[in-house]
């Protein structure tokens, strides 16, 4: 799956065996340490993740979410499982949904991972962020989500970002028009 003409900074697709894995590389010249408290505290994830993320970081354990609307009114997303945490580095966890669903993205199983590694030649870091799901409306619904809150998240770490309706639409386009016939 994908296009020889991919789109800078563009996220890719891939079919799994249990069904389509979307995955984003970021560098940023901010230390791991610092990647790790926006991926994983609640501070770092309230700037830039689409829902209140809570986890006490023990295995095993729930991941609570809370959707917000426009007007404040939080909605609980499905219940989570924290997978793996392995602080400065792994924070992972698996999402029972339903299987229906409105909007797509909170549709079945769904496993978002967000490992955080050194960059190159030692100097800032890298996130690997992957989200697994099982149909690809849900996948191509993902897509362009992540891709728009990942740009909140190059902001809080004082890089550039550019999270805009037009960005989100253009790359909405290119990820429909690239994966969309999968």
């Amino acid at each position: 799956m994908g296009d020889s003409r991919q789109l800078e900074g563009a996220g890719t697709l891939e079919r799994t065996e249990g069904g389509y894995r979307v995955q984003f590389r970021r560098d940023y010249r901010r230390p791991v340490e610092e990647l790790w408290q926006a991926i994983s505290a609640p501070e770092g994830l309230d700037s830039w993740y689409p829902t209140r993320l809570r986890t006490d970081g023990v295995v095993g354990n729930l991941v609570t979410e809370t959707f917000e609307n426009a007007d404040g009114i939080a909605e609980p997303a499905a219940p989570g499982t924290l997978t793996a945490y392995d602080p400065p580095h792994l924070f992972e966890y698996r999402i029972d949904g339903p299987v229906e669903a409105q909007p797509a993205d909170r549709l079945g199983i769904q496993t978002i991972r967000m490992e955080a590694r050194a960059g190159n030649e030692g100097s800032g870091s890298t996130l690997i962020f992957t989200h697994d799901v099982e149909t690809l409306p849900t996948a191509l619904d993902v897509l362009g989500g992540w891709h728009y809150c990942l740009e909140f998240l190059a902001l809080h770490l004082g890089e550039d970002g550019e999270p805009t309706r037009e960005n989100l639409e253009r790359f909405n386009e290119y990820y429909e028009a690239t994966y969309g016939q999968a």
